[in-house]
C-alpha cells in the first residue's frame, strides 16, 4: 500500500483505478447479501428457531447503531500517510476469514441453545464490526477519488457491476450449497468449510486491490470532528440524505426478502423440482444487471437519477404479486419470464442509490460548509445492514406464526432431514414476499419523487463548493429552490 499524496479533486481516473477501486464492491455489497441469503437458514439448521435466529440479527442492529456513525467519525479524523481509509480496508482484508470462521461454526452437536444463541450472536456482532470497520471508509471514498460528476457517474457505474455481481455470486453460491444440503448431499461441516475458505479469500483479494490503488483527492479538513451524537445525526439534517436512506433501505430490504426466502419459497411454496432456487435468483441478477448500459446511456443524457431509480418500481410489485400467487405444481418454466420482469423492474432502485450518494455528499457539503464523508457512509452502511435484520425478522416471525415445520440436521452425520410443511406455513411464504415489498417499494417511490436532483442542479452545487458564485438570475432562482427542496 503506497503512501497517501493528495492532487486536484476534480481528475479523470484511470480505468485500473476505477476496476481495482471497484472490486472491492464484492464484499461491499456481497458480505450483506450471503447473510441475507444463507444466515437464517444455518443458524435454523443448527437448532435455534427462526424467531430466535433472527432476534440475533435484529439485537445486533443496537451495535451498529453506535459503531456505524462512529466509524465515519473515526475515519474522518484519521490522519496517516497512507490517507483516511485505506488502511482500515487493508487491514480488514486480513482479517475476514477469522470473522467468517467464527459466523459459520458448524454447533448442531451442542445440546444447550442458550449457547449457541451466544456464540453465534457474539459471531454476528465481531463480524458486523468488522464489516463497519471495511464498509464505512470504502463507501467514504466512493465520493473522494474525484469530485468530476461525470467521472463519479463513470466509476459508479462499474461499481454497480461489480455489486451486481456480488450479489449474485454472494446469494447464488450459498442457496446453491444449502440445496446440497437439504438434499443430503454435503454435511453441515462441510458447507461450513467452504463458506470460510470461499468466501475469505473471494472477499479478502479485492479489498486488498481497492486499498492499494484507490486515491483519496479530496482534501482532509483541517479540523476535526468531534464525537457527539449531534455529529453523529448532523446528515439526517438533510432531506435529501434521508430521501436517499429512504430509498435505499426500503429496496434492499425488499431484496434481502428474496434471497433470505427463495430457498425455502421455491422448494415448499412453488414446489418446484425441475431446477434449483439458484437459477431463480441468477435469472433476476442478470436482469437487472443488463439494464446497466440503459441507465448509463439515460444518464449521459441527463436523466434525473431519482427519475430513474423510480422508473421500474411498478413494474418491480406487479412481477412480485404474480410470483407470489403463482400456483404450485402448474408450470415451473413459466416462473422464469416472472422472474425476468421482476430484474428488470428493480433494477433502478438497485442501481440508483450509490450514483446518487455522491451527489448528495455534494448537497451537504453546500449547507454544512464541511465535507465529513464517513458520517454519511455510517450511516447508509447502518442503513444496509438493517435490512438485512429486517427481512430476517419478517421471516422468522411469519415462519414460526405459521407453524413452519424447520429442518434438523443429524447430530452424528451433520445431514438434513426435510418435513412436509402445512398449508399456513406455505402461505406464509408467499405472504412474506408480496406484502412486505409491495409496501417497501411504494413508500421508495414517494420518496424518490421527493429528491429533486438533477444533472443540472449537482453540476451547479459543485461549481458552488469550489467557491463560485451564481453566473445569472436563473442559477441564483435554482440555488434558491435547491434550499428550499432538498436542505
Amino acid at each position: 500500500m503506497g503512501k497517501q499524496s493528495y492532487e486536484s479533486s476534480d481528475v479523470k481516473l484511470s480505468m485500473k483505478e476505477k476496476l481495482a477501486f471497484s472490486a472491492g464492491e464484492l464484499y461491499g455489497s456481497g458480505a450483506t447479501s450471503l447473510v441475507a441469503s444463507v444466515y437464517m437458514v444455518f443458524l435454523v439448521l443448527n437448532g435455534l428457531t427462526a424467531t430466535r435466529a433472527a432476534s440475533i440479527i435484529m439485537l445486533a442492529k443496537i451495535w451498529d447503531a453506535v459503531t456505524d456513525p462512529a466509524m465515519g467519525i473515526i475515519s474522518d479524523n484519521t490522519r496517516s500517510k497512507w490517507g483516511r481509509r485505506r488502511p482500515y480496508i487493508f487491514v480488514g482484508a486480513f482479517m475476514l476469514i477469522f470473522s467468517l470462521a467464527m459466523l459459520f461454526m458448524p454447533l448442531h452437536t451442542l445440546e444447550s441453545n442458550g449457547f449457541k444463541y451466544f456464540v453465534y450472536l457474539l459471531a454476528y456482532l465481531i463480524y458486523n464490526t468488522l464489516s463497519t470497520m471495511i464498509n464505512v471508509p470504502y463507501l467514504s471514498m466512493t465520493a473522494e477519488l474525484t469530485t468530476d460528476y461525470d467521472e463519479k457517474n463513470k466509476l459508479n457505474i462499474i461499481r454497480q457491476g461489480f455489486a451486481m455481481a456480488a450479489g449474485a455470486v454472494s446469494a447464488g453460491v450459498p442457496i446453491f450449497l444449502l440445496e446440497k444440503l437439504h438434499k443430503q448431499e454435503l454435511t453441515l461441516n462441510r458447507f461450513s468449510l467452504l463458506m470460510i475458505v470461499g468466501f475469505g479469500i473471494y472477499y479478502a483479494i479485492p479489498l486488498l486491490l481497492a486499498s492499494v490503488y484507490g486515491r483519496e483527492r479530496v482534501a482532509i479538513p483541517k479540523e476535526k470532528v468531534k464525537f457527539s451524537l449531534q455529529n453523529f445525526l448532523l446528515p439526517l439534517r438533510l432531506k435529501a440524505f434521508v430521501y436517499l436512506l429512504l430509498m435505499y433501505f426500503l429496496a434492499y430490504s425488499a431484496l434481502d426478502i428474496i434471497t433470505t426466502n427463495i430457498v425455502w419459497v421455491v422448494k415448499y411454496g412453488f414446489k418446484v423440482e425441475s431446477y434449483s432456487s439458484f437459477i431463480i435468483l441468477a435469472l433476476i441478477s442478470v436482469s437487472y444487471a443488463a439494464t446497466i448500459p440503459v441507465y448509463n446511456i439515460l444518464m449521459k443524457k441527463n436523466y434525473a437519477k431519482p427519475l430513474l431509480y423510480r422508473a421500474g418500481i411498478p413494474v418491480y410489485i406487479l412481477g412480485i404479486i404474480i410470483l407470489g400467487l403463482y400456483p404450485s405444481g402448474f408450470n415451473d418454466y413459466l416462473i422464469l419470464p416472472i422472474c425476468v420482469v421482476i430484474g428488470f423492474g428493480m433494477s433502478g432502485a438497485m442501481l440508483m442509490p450509490w450514483i446518487i450518494f455522491p451527489d448528495v455528499v455534494d448537497v451537504g457539503t453546500l449547507k454544512f460548509g464541511s465535507r465529513n464523508t464517513g458520517s454519511y457512509s455510517g450511516l447508509m452502511t447502518f442503513v444496509r445492514k438493517s435490512t438485512t435484520a429486517v427481512s430476517i425478522l419478517i421471516s422468522g416471525i411469519v415462519l414460526d406464526a405459521t407453524g413452519f415445520r424447520k429442518p434438523v440436521t443429524d447430530y452424528a452425520t451433520g445431514l438434513v432431514t426435510n418435513f412436509e410443511q402445512p398449508i399456513s406455513a406455505v402461505w406464509g411464504l408467499r405472504a412474506v414476499l408480496v406484502v412486505p415489498i409491495t409496501v417497501f417499494m411504494i413508500i421508495a417511490y414517494v420518496a424518490a419523487r421527493k429528491l429533486t436532483l438533477n444533472s443540472e442542479r449537482s453540476r451547479l452545487i459543485q461549481k458552488l463548493n469550489n467557491g463560485q458564485k451564481p453566473e445569472d438570475e436563473r442559477e441564483e432562482q435554482e440555488f434558491e429552490a435547491i434550499k428550499q427542496e432538498i436542505f
